[in-house]
């Protein structure tokens, strides 16, 4: 009976999911909340804040109540016009008692609250809803609500809860006690939609991966009470609301404490359109007919300035940094003819909704506001609404009164680098000057600043004279700053301790400084001996006049004694700015060293003042104190975001970061601590700088007993806390130096960072100008094996880097893939040992196998092998190319054509062809020449999937193209052309000319077609002189011609090309040919880059007004093209690598310079990419294998071993292994010794191992 009521479930569960609309289904809606008092979620806004009568908006500002409303009722009305049966826990919120009552406003606290009139109308008992709910045969149950974190963070995802475990499929789901079947699910559908619009960037998220969770685990409550129902009926779970038998769940669809995700809830309309989402994830669920219309929602804002305000919190970058355009009118046009308008509404949302629109791809958007200029044209572009779906659009417009900056100012500006540039694990770096200004600088070190090439040192004498200094690192001068202007200190007050105390820089290179005094709360804290303190803000208009000052100010942050201006830093421009300094707390009894903060707010070179740190008797562990962290303290400016963040030092501590609360009064945030095992304490010279887009920190390095020994350098991007260290290398002192002070100067030079070690008066520098850095190669696999030992398979190859991830992939005799086996691979050889059994597939499966490695991300260009052995004589030439072919025995290996001399020259005996495995290890020991006496003038070299090389030789005497098959290098070279060769160099095969002289040739293969690209020297025939000619070499049988007897399949005339060394790429759409010019040489007569398409056509010049001034030349000519034709690097006249994207018009690739590396290397006569993306280099300087950034996910290969080497599936116990190294071949015995055939079956011995055949 059990099983007939189940199928009859079934059966019901198909008719409902197959239905076309929701006839038939129920749902119950509960808008979360349903008053306006204090557990109604009220959230001041900026239209409506706060009353001063309730501390609460009043109904028109944000509640969850009426918002919750907005969305429920949209979607009930959905619902039923869909056909479905909607029941509303309630469709009204109330009530609104703020009024006064005999002249008293009531009592606003929740207790009070429930018990005025008609609470419970609006407020129902949970207990009452899930009652209704079980009585009702609820189909579908969703309880909608938004959610809250600490208010003004930036915290903002949907979230889905229903009840019971996140395990749900492990619950007692029979009678629903703990899970409702189908609960997941029906969240899982509207939880995608919903994301929707935060993908968009309309309604901007923390997060957009799925949240959804089973009540139990999220509140971390295992099996809450039962709650017993009236018709006898119970079910466990955390939330009250979901306490019944109805599938489905509650929804936290947005943070109203993400304050601008509150204001577009004060829209209805956007309210709406979360109801909309959820009406979309239940008619996905159900595969009921979707919306035949479409919608639009977007935003309207400054395209310039952004939200301040204190209820306007918004995240970084975000959309929502604009300020909205309350009161604009945007307008909807459909082929340029306008269909709708929207009315913004004022409560800085910038929302505007477009619904029920027709599909279509011609709709565009128009919009004017007061105040702004008309919508600008890029905004207008037209885009398509689609049937069931909505259209996100943000537009802005321009405020008439904007001013753009002329100069932009940033505390921490992002260096100047390129944009490929990541964060290396490390620097090599080298001492290059050491100097010594003892002599010069008068008193002890106090402060030291970083300032471009120069560092600012404050010196102070034993009286308190300060001076200041300027050191020029580069120019090795040091010059002296005026203190003239600076008051003295006032030897009658026991408070003026030193007339400047420290100094800072603002972020438009305005050098200020404070004084450090004690100051009162009043005149009648002022003590015998002492003066009313004032503290003198200075500020010098360059580094070579007087100071003056800036503004001065008497406040004791709060304390009736406070000692002000120990240390300061500073955040902004010298007009709009924040000054803080440190404001030691006095206690008479104690003398105390709490630290509070004063902090001043200069706008348009106006201060205000405002002080942070709690009552100093409430502070028994305060953030920051002199006598427990150490009288020498230091404010540093954070260099990490954009908020309000400081670093605070000491001699008894490591740096720590900390931020400024919002209000007064309150203590300063901690937000994280260096680990002292990475920092020593004593010395607070740390300098912080960005690099590649990450926030460093440089310090000096100690020894145990405090003595300076080097500099370190971490990364602080993610915290303090989280610092971690970025290796440099040659950066520790010959010998330690003991020290009172030492500090780090630091500057970033596009890739280079030169780190200045300041340890008193002596500096050491160190850099990584003209060092060769660490590099990472594209991660691939070489020399792959597999052999055969007993039952088990040995799985060997050689790896060029640690890999993350790897995996051996197998595949049957189609290449389908029957399942992989993860490995741990690290940089060398690497060996697997696996079972035969535990192979995929069935018995006797015999199967293909690969590698996959995910490498690390590489962070910069880099030159990861290098050899010039070769480079002998000014007229070494080396050309290359790169077996890429895993099939093949040599896959990896590298060949190099050593042009040791010209024809005529003595060393021309000494050129030949060097192989070279992956990293450049030299392979044979005698140069292979293919039996020629010499070759005449070889260049550069292709090769063929087959693993012939291609050999371009340009002397008329030794002229054509070789042929040397890589498989026996040691056999003779072999003529491409065939024919008797003329004193010109062409070769005439009975009157037909196949060939001639050539600098150059390309192999391109796209899998089914191959050609021979040569670049042609010798007219004669059809042959064009310095034109290109083509051969068809590819077969119909897929094999491929190394002898070619007939005149090219095509030629082509080229222009521009007086240079004549041509250097050939192909492409599906033609092909690039470069020539060797110097910088400032790339013109129309000799042009360094060209392009032809497959009829002859030139689509594209590099002496183009387009590209000349960008292509300065093509030094010695390499270049190379990605395998998809999407990317060009090509070696310019200045050693630069130009990363091109191409776009392909047609036939034409129109080149945009994506980013510039200057790699150094001086000429470079080839270029080819091996199997994974790593670049072959070589020229007159050498060989030089580099890799490029890439980002980790695509840092990534599989690299298939050769067919032959397969491995077969035998169950345990049935069968040996065959080595697959061993003579497969050899003479089969049976156990009694007797030779047998193949047909065999039973058991037979080969190669000395026993195996079964059947």
């Amino acid at each position: 009976m059990k099983k007939i009521f189940m199928f009859l479930a079934a059966v019901l569960l198909t008719l409902s999911m197959s239905a076309k609309d929701l006839t038939g289904i129920k749902f119950y809606v509960n808008p979360g909340h349903g008053s306006f008092g204090p557990n109604d979620r009220p959230m001041a806004t900026i239209p409506y804040p706060n009353l001063p009568t309730t501390g609460m908006p009043d109904t028109c500002g944000f509640y969850e109540s009426n918002t919750n409303m907005w969305k429920c009722l949209y979607l009930g009305a959905k619902l039923e016009a869909a056909g479905a049966d909607v029941m509303y826990s309630h469709t009204k919120c109330g009530p609104w008692p703020y009024s006064m009552v005999n002249g008293d406003y009531p009592d606003y606290t929740t207790a009070h609250y429930k018990s005025l009139p008609d609470y419970e109308k609006y407020n129902r008992d949970l207990v009452e809803i899930t009652e209704e709910v079980e009585a009702n045969n609820i189909d579908y149950f969703i309880s909608v609500h938004s959610n809250a974190a600490t208010e003004g963070s930036s915290a903002n995802f949907p979230l889905m809860l229903y009840r019971g475990p996140d395990s749900y499929s492990t619950a007692n789901a029979v009678n629903g006690e703990e899970y409702v079947a189908q609960s997941y699910e029906k969240a899982k559908a509207c939880n995608e939609e919903k994301l929707k619009i935060m993908k968009a960037g309309i309604d901007v998220p923390s997060s957009t991966n799925l949240n959804i969770r089973g009540d139990w685990n999220f509140y971390g409550v295992d099996k809450t009470g039962y709650r017993t129902h009236a018709n006898g009926k119970r079910y466990k779970g955390y939330l009250g609301v979901l306490k019944h038998g109805a599938s489905g769940f509650l929804s936290e669809g947005y943070f109203h404490t993400y304050q601008p995700a509150r204001h577009r809830a004060l829209n209805p309309d956007y309210c709406h359109m979360e109801g909309l989402d959820y009406y979309r994830g239940i008619i996905n669920y159900y595969g009921a007919d979707k919306e035949t219309v479409g919608y639009i929602v977007g935003t309207v804002k400054d395209e310039n300035q952004k939200m301040s305000n204190p209820l306007f919190t918004y995240t970084p970058k975000s959309n929502d940094q604009w300020i909205p355009c309350n009161g604009a009118e945007v307008i909807l046009k459909k082929g340029g003819v306008e269909v709708a308008r929207y009315n913004v509404d004022t409560m800085y949302n910038g929302i505007f909704v477009f619904e029920g629109l027709q599909p279509g791809d011609d709709y565009s958007l128009d919009a004017t506001c007061d105040g702004y200029y008309p919508l600008a044209d890029k905004y207008k572009d037209n885009f398509s609404v689609v049937a069931n779906q909505t259209t996100y659009s943000m537009i802005y417009l321009v405020d008439t009164a904007y001013v753009a900056p002329t100069v932009v100012y940033e505390d921490y500006p992002n260096p100047a680098q390129p944009s490929y540039l990541g964060m290396p694990e490390a620097f090599e770096m080298r001492e290059t000057t050491y100097r010594d200004y003892t002599q010069i600088i008068k008193g002890t070190v106090k402060r030291t600043i970083p300032s471009g090439d120069s560092t600012l040192l404050l010196s102070l004498e034993d009286n308190g004279q300060p001076h200041i200094y300027l050191i020029k690192h580069s120019e090795g001068k040091i010059d002296t700053i005026s203190t003239n202007g600076i008051n003295p200190r006032d030897t009658t007050n026991a408070g003026d301790y030193l007339a400047l105390s420290d100094i800072a820089l603002t972020c438009d290179g305005k050098l200020v400084g404070v004084n450090y005094v004690r100051c009162q709360y009043g005149d009648a804290q002022v003590d015998a001996g002492y003066k009313r303190g004032t503290k003198y803000f200075y500020i010098w208009d360059g580094f070579k006049g007087n100071p003056r000052v800036w503004f001065t100010a008497q406040d004791g942050a709060n304390s009736y004694r406070s000692d002000v201006g120990y240390t300061m830093a500073v955040k902004g421009k010298s007009d709009d700015c924040q000054v803080l300094v440190s404001a030691r707390h006095y206690n008479a009894t104690s003398g105390g060293g709490t630290l509070r903060y004063s902090c001043y707010t200069v706008a348009e070179g106006i201060p205000s003042y405002i002080f942070y740190g709690n009552a100093i008797a409430l502070d028994e562990n305060p953030p920051h104190d002199a006598t427990r962290d150490g009288e020498n303290i230091q404010f540093t400016l954070s260099p990490r975001g954009e908020k309000k963040d400081f670093i605070f030092d000491a001699d008894k501590v490591t740096p720590n970061e900390f931020r400024l609360p919002g209000g007064q009064n309150e203590n300063v945030i901690p937000l994280g601590s260096v680990s002292a095992d990475l920092l020593n304490v004593k010395l607070n010279g740390s300098t912080y700088f960005k690099y590649a887009g990450r926030c460093l920190m440089a310090a000096p390095t100690t020894d145990t007993l405090d003595n300076v020994t080097g500099v370190q350098v971490l990364d602080i991007t993610d915290g303090l806390d989280k610092a971690t260290v970025v290796k440099t290398y040659n950066t520790t002192l010959g010998e330690p130096i003991k020290a009172s002070y030492a500090s780090v100067a630091a500057k970033v030079d596009g890739v280079d960072l030169d780190l200045y070690l300041i340890v008193e008066g002596r500096i050491h520098t160190f850099t990584t100008k003209n060092v060769i850095q660490p590099a990472d190669p594209s991660i691939c696999a070489y020399n792959l094996s597999v052999t055969g030992s007993g039952v088990n398979y040995i799985f060997a190859f050689e790896a060029n880097d640690d890999a993350q991830e790897a995996a051996l992939h197998f595949y049957d005799e189609v290449g389908a893939e029957l399942g992989s086996k993860p490995i741990t691979v690290v940089k060398g050889h690497n060996e697997f040992t696996i079972a035969a059994a535990d192979l995929p597939g069935a018995n006797g499966q015999k199967m293909t196998w690969a590698v996959s490695l995910q490498g690390d991300v590489i962070d910069n260009f880099g030159i990861v092998y290098t050899d010039n052995s070769l480079i002998a004589s000014s007229t070494s030439r080396l050309f290359n190319a790169v077996n890429t072919n895993p099939e093949l025995e040599n896959f990896g290996k590298i060949y190099i054509m050593h042009r040791a001399g010209s024809s005529t020259s003595a060393l021309a005996p000494n050129s030949g062809i060097w192989e070279y495995d992956y990293q450049l290890v030299k392979q044979n020991s005698t140069v292979f020449k293919g039996g020629e006496a010499k070759f005449g003038n070889p260049t550069r070299m292709s090769m063929d999937r087959e693993g012939y090389l291609y050999i371009a030789d340009w002397a008329d005497s030794h002229s054509g193209i070789f042929m040397a098959n890589t498989a026996d290098m040691t056999q003779p070279f072999t003529q491409f052309f065939a024919g008797t060769r003329e004193s010109n160099g062409a070769f005439n095969n009975g009157g037909v000319y196949t060939g001639s002289s050539t600098p150059g040739c390309y192999v391109y293969d796209n899998g089914t077609d191959v050609k021979l690209f040569v670049y042609n020297e010798d007219a004669k025939g059809t042959l064009p002189a310095n034109g290109m000619a083509v051969y068809n070499i590819g077969q119909p049988d897929g094999s491929i011609l190394h002898k070619w007897e007939t005149a090219p399949s095509a030629v082509y005339t080229l222009t521009g090309q007086s240079n004549t060394e041509g250097n050939p790429w192909a492409t599906s759409h033609g092909f690039f040919v470069s020539q060797v010019r110097t910088s400032g040489n790339n013109n129309a007569s000799a042009t360094s880059l060209k392009f032809y398409s497959n009829d002859g056509k030139e689509q594209m010049s590099a002496a183009s007004d387009e590209y000349k001034e960008i292509i300065t030349g093509s030094n010695a000519g390499g270049y190379v093209v990605t395998a998809d034709e999407s990317v060009l690097i090509f070696n310019d006249g200045d050693m630069r690598f130009l990363v091109f994207d191409i776009t392909w018009e047609g036939d034409k690739p129109v080149l945009a310079l994506r980013y510039t590396i200057k790699h150094g290397i001086s000429t470079i006569r080839q270029m080819n990419w091996d199997y994974t993306g790593n670049i072959v280099c070589s020229g007159d300087a050498g060989i030089y294998v580099v890799s490029l950034p890439k980002a980790r996910e695509d840092n990534k290969i599989l690299v298939p071993a050769r067919k032959a080497l397969t491995v077969t599936h035998h169950d345990a116990g049935t069968v040996g292994i065959e080595d697959v190294k061993l003579n497969l071949n050899a003479p089969m015995y049976d156990v009694l010794g007797r030779i047998v055939d193949e047909n065999y079956k039973g058991i037979v011995i080969q190669n000395g191992v026993s195996f079964l055949r059947y």
